[in-house]
């Protein structure tokens, strides 16, 4: 579409001035080529009056080129989305009305200079291009990456309306229209050396490391910033609150509402895709059905397995909920995570126990869901800290310390990122119903485009709270 090639060449030329150019216990084993599979390719739906608008996609092809070369020739956005979060704003800037939303995104193909920059022995420590030099091409054997631009704006209706910070059941802040990003997904994904599962960081500065980008330009966030501390300013009647820090110990799972929708005094308020609002930036905490049909989670709507919906922060594919395993079996993708036992009850199955008390932490995060010392002098009439019952009145599974991975191979069909290898040699991490929801590590060396810096907090950058011990970058910045 013209116009939008025009808005999206817009957007990049003024985030170029701003920033820059810039099976369960198995492991898994190194990207397959897809030359040789048949895929289902996804349908042309750039020139529909909506686009890619609530559109159940059906290509499971891992690599990132066919997006940007096939009949959509690289345009994943759409037309007509009702953001709720905005409905009722009036500022007299149309570019941020609730209603016909316009999300922007667009994949490309492109050359970035230099070689990949890591430390083999310290595969924790992300390495780095040269993104100071990208060159477009349309030549598939010379493109070193896939570059979605996009406005982080879903393709479905989203949110819910903006109320202040006492107020229950709302939104604290507005989406953003504005929140132009660029993210790189690596053509040839390559797998840490030596093989590591390697969570994403709880960065305490200004932005925020998805897990994943989505084929509709949204970032998944499968870490939880919402964690139990009674200390909190604000804490909700479980002793739940955000923004507790990256030292905090019991982080609540966001998405724990998909396996209890009865759960009580959950720290976080999402909408019906499990999305909302981090400063203005719009992202999903679980993948319920974006770009996927609606009963996606309980029916397989293929033959050959859910479609690639998009991309893990090292560049394998994230699909859906099903897939053709190694035995050329159709099945739905399982956790391999178990609950382990609480309090002082016997590890009797070998998964370890939680809800224990955590001491030696800082004075600020010394609180949690187990009675640390703190609780037991505080406390002392709130909660039963005799473990004759169930702790604090939370259900285990709540939190993350609550569940451990089954290395015996005997309870899921994922591994612990909650990936497998299908059928095709392919690896790639699956959407399930129950924890961990997706890919929350990944085996693949970490992309540092991933990284993003919600608009709310773009006037709070700095030299100092962007840049490491070797005045570089931080990622995201």
């Amino acid at each position: 579409m013209k116009l939008k090639l025009t808005v999206i060449t817009f957007y990049l030329t003024i985030f170029t001035l701003l920033y820059g150019c810039g099976g369960g216990g198995s492991e898994p084993p190194a990207q397959a080529p897809p030359a040789q599979e048949t895929f289902v390719a996804n349908p042309d739906l750039n020139e529909t009056n909506q686009g890619m608008f609530n559109v159940a996609l059906t290509n499971r092809d891992p690599d990132c080129r066919t997006y940007a070369t096939d009949e959509n020739n690289g345009d994943y956005g759409s037309f007509g989305a009702i953001d709720r979060s905005n409905r009722n704003v009036d500022d007299g800037d149309e570019s941020v009305s609730g209603i016909d939303v316009e999300s922007v995104v667009n994949i490309d193909m492109v050359i970035v200079s230099g070689a990949y920059i890591q430390d083999s022995s310290n595969p924790k420590i992300l390495g780095g291009w040269n993104y100071e030099t990208v060159i477009e091409t349309r030549d598939k054997s010379l493109a070193t990456h896939c570059r979605i631009i996009h406005n982080m704006l879903p393709n479905h209706d989203f949110g819910w309306e903006v109320g202040g910070r006492g107020e229950d059941n709302v939104w604290v802040t507005a989406i953003d229209h504005h929140d132009m990003q660029i993210t790189y997904i690596p053509v040839e994904p390559k797998l840490s050396n030596p093989l590591i599962a390697d969570d994403t960081d709880r960065n305490p500065t200004n932005f925020m490391d998805y897990d994943g980008i989505l084929l509709n330009g949204i970032g998944i966030a499968m870490d939880s910033g919402f964690c139990y501390n009674p200390a909190h300013a604000q804490v909700n009647a479980a002793g739940n609150a955000t923004g507790c820090g990256g030292q905090s110990v019991w982080y609540e799972i966001p998405a724990y509402t998909l396996q209890k929708p009865g759960a009580e005094n959950m720290a976080a308020i999402f909408d019906d895709y499990f999305g909302h609002g981090f400063e203005g930036t719009y992202h999903y905490h679980a993948m319920t059905h974006p770009l996927q049909a609606d009963n996606e989670a309980t029916t397989a709507t293929s033959a050959n397995g859910s479609p690639l919906i998009g991309f893990a922060k090292d560049g394998f594919p994230i699909y859906g909920a099903w897939f053709i395993d190694q035995t050329g079996t159709l099945v739905k993708a399982k956790s391999s995570f178990k609950l382990k036992n609480w309090g002082k009850n016997p590890d009797e199955n070998g998964f370890g126990q939680s809800r224990e008390p955590y001491v030696g932490l800082p004075n600020n995060f010394n609180h949690g869901t187990p009675p640390t010392p703190w609780d037991v002098e505080n406390r002392p009439e709130d909660f039963d800290f005799s473990f004759t019952g169930i702790p604090f009145g939370v259900p285990l599974g709540r939190y993350l310390e609550d569940w451990a991975y089954d290395t015996t191979g005997s309870t899921g069909n994922l591994d612990e990122c909650n990936g497998a290898t299908d059928v095709n040699g392919i690896y790639g991490y699956y959407v399930t119903d129950e924890y961990p929801f997706g890919p929350i590590c990944t085996f693949g060396i970490h992309e540092p485009s991933f990284g993003k810096v919600p608009p709310l907090r773009w006037d709070d950058e700095t030299i100092e709270n962007t840049t490491d011990d070797n005045d570089e970058k931080i990622n995201g910045h």
